[in-house]
């Protein structure tokens, strides 16, 4: 029995049927030649893989009297969890971004344990496809992927399969409730929190001088972003799934010709795509979008926490591509220093509690009287860096599908696999017309970026007359 943790009931609370937190992830698997039906064999052996372990058996008990827990439900139905579909003919790509979009649109079910995997098979291509779905209130998307990478590696290692339910014991538990009790008396402990919450305070204190032009922290000031289609409010369940892919050597390139990382040339390249978009809309705004961005450790590059998320301005309408990725550099930059300067605790802390005025405010604020803190969710997540194979299938591509906060009608997550950037778009379904193009929009900002780097190296290496 362990407590829920502060950033579970927060995903638990500010759940809704039009805005259900869970993520997903759409993987396609291209069979071995001589076997025959291999997605309705999967599925069976898939079904017969128990037992379940913690904490994919575990559901949560609510009570009016204490704090929701997580409890071991009494069975876990495989055959319930673990389903099979299969599309009409043709079986086309448009087929089944339609079925993944209705897989991603509904809430799990909370009586039973919160996750789910579809086997989806009819594709004219002969690949098998699988969508795996887990409520962040159980896991977020980077202990996911890693998962379900060890799980596909596992498999081949000993020749049969080890789905992920049943390596959930390495995830990362909570500490034992005796254990933060202790800690809590100690005097040491009151002083280390008073510390982190100045710290906290001394963050908010340096947005208010960015946006005030008195400092350069690059920490931005929340509920000061401009409202986009990005931000409707929308009570539409269903949502819509969009698929996009670049190699990851081209983005790589440009880092290294130009200096920059390689979270700079992505956020770049997002940033171009959203501008394109806005613009065939006829969207017009004088001020830089914000995309909430995972925090990452100043030394080590790790993910700080689940719901620790930064506000980060992109580049203003009308940059050229050099100027948007400079723009973007520098803000990083300064916020990757600020980050060193405080403990991560700190921006634990402060990214915490923005993150849950966001989510009140885009809940109850339904005359959107206050801007929005951000305009889009943008995430990274590595899934393995060389192929992966499960009972002889290869997996060509791991797309990842991300949550919709409330609020925003866009999400856009990326999956590093083998060598290719994987995008995965989720937004409302009314919500964003057009964006079916932003797969295009990608290509040509890739090509215009690759073209305004290299003409500037260019004329950097020109002799003058």
């Amino acid at each position: 029995m362990t407590t829920l943790s502060l950033s579970e009931l927060v995903f638990l609370l500010f759940e809704s049927d039009s805005t259900p937190l869970h993520v997903s992830g759409l993987m396609m698997l291209r069979p071995p030649q001589d076997v025959q039906d291999f997605g309705l064999r999967l599925h069976r052996q898939l079904v017969r893989c128990g037992p379940v372990v913690a904490p994919f058996d575990q559901v949560i008990h609510c009570s009016t009297s204490r704090v929701p827990k997580w409890l071991p439900a009494d069975e876990v139905d495989l055959s319930y969890h673990v389903r099979l579909a299969k599309l009409p003919k043709p079986g086309d790509a448009d087929q089944l971004m339609e079925l993944v979009a209705r897989i991603h649109s509904y809430r799990l079910d909370r009586s039973r344990p919160l996750w789910e995997l579809w086997v989806i098979d009819g594709l004219e291509s002969g690949d098998i496809a699988l969508v795996m779905k887990f409520h962040h209130a159980l896991t977020d998307g980077l202990r996911a992927a890693s998962l379900v990478a060890d799980s596909f590696e596992l498999s081949e290692h000993l020749g049969y399969l080890v789905p992920f339910w049943q390596l959930g014991s390495r995830i990362d538990e909570q500490p034992p409730e005796l254990s933060q009790w202790l800690e809590a008396l100690s005097p040491s402990f009151w002083v280390k929190q008073a510390k982190i919450g100045l710290d906290s305070l001394k963050l908010l204190g340096m947005a208010a001088g960015d946006r005030l032009s008195l400092t350069a922290s690059g920490i931005r000031l929340p509920f000061t972003a401009p409202r986009t289609p990005f931000n409707d409010i929308s009570s539409d369940r269903a949502k819509q799934v969009i698929l996009s892919k670049l190699p990851a050597s081209r983005l790589s390139r440009l880092a290294t010709y130009t200096g920059a990382r390689f979270d700079d040339v992505v956020l770049t390249l997002c940033d171009m795509a959203l501008h394109r978009y806005l613009k065939v809309h006829n969207w017009r705004d004088r001020d830089p979008l914000v995309a909430m961005v995972p925090l990452r450790d100043g030394e080590e590059g790790d993910r700080l926490h689940m719901i620790s998320v930064g506000l980060v301005e992109l580049g203003k309408p009308g940059m050229t591509p050099m100027q948007r990725l400079k723009t973007i550099g520098r803000t990083n930059r300064r916020i990757r220093e600020q980050t060193r300067r405080t403990s991560a605790k700190a921006y634990n802390r402060y990214s915490s509690v923005v993150n849950a005025l966001a989510l009140v405010a885009a809940r109850y604020d339904d005359k959107q009287w206050l801007p929005p803190a951000a305009n889009m969710l943008i995430s990274e997540v590595e899934a393995a860096d060389h192929p992966l194979s499960l009972l002889g299938a290869k997996l060509t591509a791991s797309y990842p599908l991300s949550l919709l906060m409330p609020g925003q009608t866009l999400n856009m997550t990326l999956m590093h696999y083998d060598g290719v950037l994987h995008f995965g778009l989720v937004c409302c379904r009314h919500s964003l017309p057009g964006i079916e193009s932003f797969d295009r929009y990608l290509e040509e900002g890739l090509e215009e970026l690759e073209s305004s780097v290299f003409s500037h190296i260019s004329s950097r290496l020109t002799p003058a007359n």
